[in-house]
């Protein structure tokens, strides 16, 4: 006679109720996730929308190039080990366009530590491109920047310095006068690496063209006040697309800055690393009286600064906050009505405007301010909700 086997209860419990400890494991995951997120180590928002790493930006054309918006700390990584460092998409990106150019590469720029860029510089110099930098001698004094100049320099690639108490405070790349890469971002670790900044890679030639004009000059050891306005092509504009392009201190770029936030009839938005100008905030408070909702963030060591218009606007009701990232908010942004973008190295101060070396770019462009406007709302939501910083 055959004999069924049968399972013993146990067993059979075991499968229908998996075991406690499975449980608590989870729950302890949603915890760590949910840690995470609140500190900003991992954008939720990216994991349920799909979005990877490495995806690239969109691109915005505008009938004669292109446009891409590029953001280095999209989300929070603190604390920032140097150890566990991937390089991120915008640095990967500039590599890119530096290791396959052909014909030259001009470099201007204000800060400078970053060890993969100055090894790009090196090895196109050696392929025979034609390399060539600006920068500000009086970060010679930190010894990582001393260090990366000599980096250059040892190759025997020529640099035109900004020596006065002026800075030359411009951060540009342009590369075989096809395109260029600009915007907040100095060739730093932590400007990489740690604090806000945007870059936008732009391929329309007549800006290029502007930019190439504004380097020629300070290769030629012409900075600050000893510059010409001499830019080709200060408004460009298409059927898609138009822009504004001024360089400081020759261009008188506040004017421009306040007559566009004059016309302002719904929204003003910005970023402000440092904020001292009392035209543009009396433009911003002007508006607000108006009716035109306001909302800024600034850096939270520069709000309460010598001269910061913080309180200035807080006392008149505008809705500012100081930033909440552990390291340095460094943005210098301003989007009006959800069209139009400011952006650059010019910080809303006397001395971007009257001394420092700057370029400022004003875009027409509501895709464009689409991006720049999810920017703003990452920065402005860790206003409100601040990472929690060590220290």
């Amino acid at each position: 006679m055959s004999r069924r086997r049968q399972s013993s209860p146990s067993s059979s419990t075991c499968r229908r109720n998996p075991p406690s400890i499975w449980r608590v494991l989870g729950i302890l995951a949603l915890l760590l996730l949910a840690y995470l997120v609140q500190q900003g180590y991992v954008d939720l928002e990216k994991i349920l929308s799909g979005e990877t790493a490495g995806s690239l930006p969109p691109v915005v054309q505008t009938g004669s190039g292109e446009i891409q918006v590029f953001f280095t700390t999209p989300s929070l990584v603190y604390p920032d080990v140097p150890e566990q460092r991937r390089p991120p998409l915008h640095e990967r990106a500039l590599i890119a366009d530096i290791d396959a150019a052909s014909r030259t590469i001009d470099l201007a720029v204000f800060e400078y530590n970053l060890t993969s860029l100055a090894e790009a510089l090196v090895r196109a110099h050696e392929r025979g491109v034609v390399v060539q930098l600006a920068l500000d001698r009086e970060n010679l004094e930190k010894p990582e920047m001393a260090a990366w100049a000599g980096v250059v320099e040892a190759a025997q690639i020529p640099i035109a310095w900004e020596e006065s108490d002026a800075f030359l405070h411009s951060k540009f790349v342009i590369i075989d006068n096809a395109l260029v890469w600009m915007g907040s971002w100095n060739a730093t670790n932590n400007d990489t690496y740690r604090n806000n900044n945007n870059l936008l890679r732009i391929t329309i030639p007549a800006i290029v063209e502007n930019y190439a004009a504004e380097f020629e000059q300070m290769n030629a050891e012409r900075f600050g006040n000893s510059k010409q306005s001499l830019t080709p092509n200060p408004i460009v504009a298409s059927d898609t697309i138009h822009i504004e392009h001024y360089f400081s201190p020759e261009d008188g770029v506040a004017q421009h800055v306040v007559e566009r936030l004059n016309t302002a009839q719904q929204q003003i938005d910005f970023l402000a690393f440092s904020y001292t100008s009392d035209p543009i905030a009396d433009a911003m408070i002007e508006r607000y009286s108006a009716g035109v909702s306001v909302r800024g963030v600034f850096e939270n060591r520069n709000a309460g600064g010598i001269g910061a218009e913080f309180d200035k606007l807080r006392q008149a009701g505008i809705d500012v906050w100081e930033d909440g990232n552990c390291y340095t908010m460094h943005h210098k942004l301003i989007i009006i009505d959800g069209r139009t973008v400011i952006t650059g190295s010019y910080n809303f101060t006397g001395r971007a405007e009257d001394t420092n070396d700057e370029n400022l770019i004003i875009i027409d462009e509501p895709a464009l301010a689409s991006q720049f406007a999810e920017e703003f709302e990452r920065v402005y939501r860790q206003a409100r909700q601040p990472t929690r910083c060590k220290g």
